[in-house]
């Protein structure tokens, strides 16, 4: 314990910068607008911020995404609290309670609770990841290729089988991963150098670009499923008249408080826990955080009707995510959600492998970033989140959809060339966005391909590493204890939610299907 408070203490030396904390509130800036604005998300900016970290320094390039997707993780309960849109899918369960109380009157009191909400949940999972990380790492360094092969497959069977309420939602996302893990195939043999897949294109060898690949599925894809809707889809037209607008006092703002407190605890724990786990995201973390308080609610509660505890359980429960799905990440090497693969992308920019060497070799970086990471929500929620309330409501009200979103797509443009200066580049993005978007089109989500696209060169290289250990038998994977036991939960629960939906099982963890894409 004493070794953690010396490196947080080495790490705060390092780390509180006046540069780093000036990139902490740009970021929340842009994370916030990003978040608040429907279909673009903190994600989306962060993937576009992402090409021009190159030339910036470490912590400066990691405090600004990590300060968009808090901005972000926060954000999306703006919109879905002024017009009953939700700028983020995890914000919908917000807003089955933040929309209804926006219309009595209580806009303010709405708006603060989610900010609040979003300020614990997120400083419990950062002292998670600050106090579960360092241990992890240590067991991490213990894990051969088998077990880390199998943990990936594990994490990517996870992933198929809380997709949906039916078979055909499994076979959708299985389709995705397989689709990514073809995808990360592409290129040379990374063991013995010959070509695959690359057609004889030779702009190929070195594989499709990452950044890339998450810009063209996350960011074109969406401008394209947004496009269809410019023409009818103004954020002005969803906003009812609201003729007295309830001051929020102090003595009400103690009582929300103490009224939210278990909920409070209870969705920041469940958030951070589910957030460790690899592909669950905050989407599902928010509905899991929001039936859990409408289920230990006494018969009087107002839920749907304005609960407070209906803002602040969804908005603990998927802040608590943003840090915690940085453990498996920087523990293991594996990205647990999409923010956290685009985190993973500015550490290899940055020349810096994720998994568990990476706080052996660069502990001032991660130690830094853990100390940042708690900076963020206080100094975003306080500088940023509160005046900007005030304001929210006439940006949005007036903003042009048919100018934003070419704009988005010049910057998706300019950051693809920007990585590599190749015009060829600009051709597969092209191509990309148009399957990311049919794939939208298809109700096949998007986050199980990019989890499959950046795992599977890991998986690939520790299961090929596993059998020449073994002299090419695959039975490595069951002389591992490990191993074999996660391979048998894999299988196991991909066999479980297949029979469990053939009997009309809803989902495992019940997240509405509109939400998963």
């Amino acid at each position: 314990m004493g070794e953690i408070f010396g490196h947080l203490w080495e790490g705060a030396v390092y780390a509180l910068s006046l540069w780093n904390l000036l990139a902490i509130v740009v970021g929340y800036f842009v994370g916030i607008v990003a978040g608040a604005i429907p279909g673009v998300m903190a994600v989306t900016a962060m993937v576009l911020i992402l090409p021009y970290t190159f030339t910036l320094e470490p912590l400066f390039a990691i405090s600004l995404l990590m300060g968009i997707y808090k901005g972000g993780a926060y954000a999306g309960s703006i919109t879905a609290t002024l017009f009953n849109i939700p700028g983020t899918p995890e914000a919908a369960a917000t807003a089955l309670d933040s929309y209804p109380m926006f219309k009595q009157g209580m806009q303010r009191r709405s708006l603060e609770i989610a900010l609040w909400a979003s300020l614990i949940g997120g400083t419990v999972s950062n002292l998670l990841l600050v106090f579960t990380a360092p241990p992890l790492s240590e067991v991490a360094l213990r894990l051969g290729p088998a077990e880390i092969a199998a943990l990936i497959l594990f994490s990517l069977t996870a992933v198929i089988t809380l997709l949906g309420d039916s078979r055909m939602d499994i076979w959708k996302g299985f389709i995705s991963i397989t689709m990514g893990l073809m995808l990360a195939m592409v290129g040379l043999d990374n063991m013995s150098a010959s070509r695959r897949y690359v057609f004889g294109v030779e702009d190929l060898d070195n594989g499709v670009p990452f950044v890339l690949t998450i810009i063209a599925l996350l960011a074109l894809s969406e401008v394209f499923m947004q496009a269809e809707r410019v023409g009818t889809f103004t954020l002005g037209d969803a906003t009812d008249a609201v003729t007295k607008i309830i001051p929020y006092s102090w003595k009400q703002r103690w009582q929300d408080l103490k009224i939210c407190a278990k909920d409070l605890i209870r969705s920041s724990l469940v958030g951070s826990l589910l957030g460790a786990l690899p592909g669950i995201g905050a989407t599902t973390a928010a509905f899991v955080c929001y039936g859990e308080a409408r289920r230990s609610a006494k018969k009087n509660a107002r839920f749907g009707n304005g609960d407070p505890r209906g803002i602040a359980a969804p908005e603990a429960g998927n802040n608590a995510v943003a840090a915690s799905s940085l453990i498996p990440l920087v523990t293991l090497g594996i990205p647990g959600s999409v923010a956290a693969a685009v985190m993973y992308g500015a550490f290899m920019i940055q020349g810096m492998i994720p998994g568990p060497m990476l706080m052996m070799e660069h502990p001032e970086i991660i130690y830094g970033l853990f100390v940042l990471l708690i900076v963020t929500d206080f100094l975003g929620a306080f500088v940023v989140a509160l005046p900007f309330i005030s304001v929210v409501q006439k940006i949005f009200k007036n903003l042009d959809y048919a100018l934003f979103f070419p704009g988005v797509i010049v910057c998706c443009v300019v950051g693809v060339y920007a990585e590599e200066f190749n015009v060829f580049n600009l051709r597969i993005f092209l191509v990309l966005g148009f399957v990311g978007y049919i794939m939208r089109k298809m109700g096949m989500s998007i986050p199980p391909f990019i989890l499959a696209f950046i795992l599977g060169p890991i998986l690939e290289r520790n299961t090929r590493t596993a059998l020449l250990l073994n002299n090419g038998s695959p039975t490595i994977f069951v002389q591992s204890p490990v191993a074999l036991a996660l391979i048998i939960l894999a299988v196991a629960a991909l066999g479980w939610s297949l029979w469990r939906k053939a009997h009309g099982g809803k989902s495992v963890l019940d997240v509405p299907d509109q939400f998963k894409h």
